[in-house]
């Protein structure tokens, strides 16, 4: 299958997406409707007026004072029942990790099977450009499966199933990590969210018609005109169809979002027999991908396989296993072949003689020109800096080693900002890592960054806040503010601020889209661009990449907090729209036919904070 086909499948998965998003809000929409109508009619909306003349038929009047607040009382209990879900699911992934019984595993991990997970999930991460996330081991579940949760790539987590780890081979288990990642970017998590939400004010119907058939029934002996077990009669009938037919939708919206996610995995890895040969174990194996969890059927939409059996297939939430084979690999001859025990056991050897040994081997044919040279510097990354990052304290030490300045005098005031805020100890740690790493060129040493990640997410939130408190310190001891300070400041306050504030409200988004673009690429190049006319022309041909009419913003110097509150708004933008961005920025770096550092350093930057991984760069330019 060429490559073009599965821009085509994603495109045809995008668009049937919005067509069944349509029709489940036309379904909501109806039946508050019909609710409103039910609750109404009994309450006295609704009544009969007997005709004056003989024989014509009877004349209703709507009560459109009691309908409205009717209406007003349903719409608001419903919603109500909407956001108690939606504050369940706030935390992030890990809510959702740890409902389905997974287990957070250490970043440093020693363990063969697990540093193999890790060492994948961290590859591949990096390689989209996206921080590192948690992951969780389900011990439990002999299935093959995975899944991915959370708002944002600043809140996701990855589980994995013991089955899908023990049975797959690296590269099937890569497959399916870029198949998880692919949720991530393509933002199905949010509306995985959003509908799991929308569903619990649906069954708050049927919920309410249970609490009021109870309630008519023991007050009927004093009133046998009492309309509640009428009423609740009804609202169980509604919320149960409304159940019936929101699921029938959400399993709908699955399945086009799992042929989205396998097509951008594809062009993802570049290798389709990874997550093709993952699938085929999948109907190779007893287990299948069956999840056991008491809590895998209000999840299983999130999982990479059917985790839970349906007995018809509009319930479904995945496409049978040899629909996804076929479009994956059309040559696929339909038979479902074990990985041979030998294969799997001296993979995990290999894995384990030190972290991502045997990226190096995989990685070419794995992933694209970009995402290859991305991995390239991971694999530059001495070992022991690669240790200390995924250590607990290692990471702290390693965030402000990075934050230290090459200037003595500054260096010797911020290490005392880390002993005041911190102890001693770590200021000398990060000191000992600064002198490890200030020999590495600055592009080299963001992605220490994201290998920071989990262990950083894994402290306390009052020790997140102290670790940010003294960036923020250390970041303006010298009074001013680089633009590789920004960078790795912007990196490590988005990361951590997810777990501190998970999915906050962010005003204009909307409002303010146009602006945002105009000041993002005008920064892009000015920065990029010495010449203020070649800057402006770059400006003039990102704008014509973004097929927008934009103005440039002049004002300068520019203001890096306007440029942050900017990237908060822009990573609430749909993920077709931050695309359509980030080809734009890409115009714009290279529109003099090379990238410096300098936009290499901000290029990057502005892709992660926004959760967007690079496309393909022409020419030999890397990134």
């Amino acid at each position: 299958m060429s490559q073009m086909n599965f821009f085509d499948h994603q495109d045809v998965a995008r668009r049937n997406t919005r067509l069944l998003i349509l029709l489940f809000g036309v379904a909501v929409v109806a039946l508050v409707g019909l609710t409103v109508l039910v609750v109404a009619g009994v309450s006295g909306g609704m009544s009969a007026a007997e005709s004056r003349a003989p024989g014509q038929p009877t004349e209703f009047r709507f009560h459109w004072d009691i309908m409205l607040a009717t209406a007003g009382l349903v719409t608001s209990a419903i919603s109500l029942a909407v956001l108690y879900k939606w504050a369940v699911l706030r935390p992030g992934g890990k809510v959702v990790a740890e409902h389905l019984g997974g287990r957070r595993l250490s970043p440093d991990s020693r363990d063969p099977l697990e540093r193999k997970l890790l060492n994948v999930v961290e590859e591949m991460a990096i390689a989209a450009n996206m921080p590192v996330p948690p992951v969780y081991l389900l011990d439990n579940e002999p299935g093959i499966n995975a899944f991915a949760a959370g708002y944002s790539p600043q809140d996701a987590v990855i589980g994995i199933t013991r089955g899908c780890a023990e049975k797959l081979t690296r590269s099937q288990l890569q497959g399916v990590v870029a198949h998880e990642i692919a949720h991530i970017l393509n933002g199905d998590m949010r509306l995985n969210i959003r509908i799991m939400a929308v569903l619990n004010g649906i069954l708050f119907i049927s919920h309410a018609g249970y609490i009021l058939l109870r309630m008519g029934a023991f007050s009927r002996g004093r009133n046998d005109k009492n309309p509640l077990p009428f009423i609740g009669i009804a609202l169980l009938i509604i919320g149960a169809i409304g159940v019936l037919f929101g699921n029938i939708i959400k399993a709908a919206v699955s399945r086009e979002r799992e042929y989205l996610a396998d097509a951008s995995a594809v062009q993802f890895t570049r290798e389709p027999e990874g997550i093709a040969g993952a699938l085929q174990q999948i109907g190779a194996v007893q287990q299948g991908s069956q999840v056991e969890s008491k809590n895998a059927d209000e999840a299983a939409h999130l999982f990479f396989g059917q985790a839970v059996s349906r007995w018809m297939a509009m319930f479904a939430t995945h496409p049978p296993l040899k629909k996804r084979i076929k479009r994956i690999l059309p040559q696929w001859d339909g038979k479902f072949k074990a990985n041979a025990p030998a294969q799997l056991q001296s993979e995990l050897g290999a894995d384990n003689l030190g972290p991502n040994a045997q990226a190096a081997s995989t990685s070419t044919q794995s992933v694209s020109k970009e995402r290859l040279a991305r991995l390239a510097l991971l694999a530059a990354l001495p070992e022991a800096l690669r240790d200390e990052a995924r250590q607990q304290e290692g990471s702290e030490a390693m965030v402000f080693a990075l934050m230290l300045s090459d200037e003595e005098t500054t260096r010797s005031k911020q290490l005392a900002l880390i002993s005041q805020g911190h102890s001693p100890a770590l200021a000398e740690r990060a000191k000992s890592d600064f002198e490890k790493i200030r020999t590495l060129p600055l592009d080299a040493r963001l992605p220490l960054v994201e290998i920071a990640m989990p262990a950083l997410k894994s402290l306390a939130k009052e020790e997140k806040q102290s670790v940010l408190a003294t960036l923020k310190a250390v970041k303006h001891a010298d009074e001013r503010v680089t633009l590789y300070e920004w960078c790795l400041a912007q990196l490590v306050e988005r990361y951590l601020r997810a777990d501190l504030k998970p999915n906050q409200h962010v005003p204009g988004v909307r409002l303010k889209a146009k602006t945002d673009a105009e000041l993002t690429l005008s920064i892009l190049a000015w920065f990029g661009h010495e010449d203020k006319a070649q800057a402006k022309r770059a400006f003039d041909a990102a704008a014509q990449v973004y097929g927008t009419a934009l103005l440039p913003v002049t004002t300068q110097p520019f203001s890096f907090g306007d440029l942050a509150d900017a990237l908060d708004r822009i990573d609430r933008w749909s993920a077709r729209d931050k695309e359509r961005l980030v080809s734009a920025w890409v115009a714009c770096c290279q529109f003099d036919g090379r990238m410096n550092d300098v936009e290499r350093k901000l290029l990057f930057t502005l892709a992660t904070c926004i959760g967007e991984p690079l496309p393909e760069l022409p020419g030999d330019t890397q990134v």
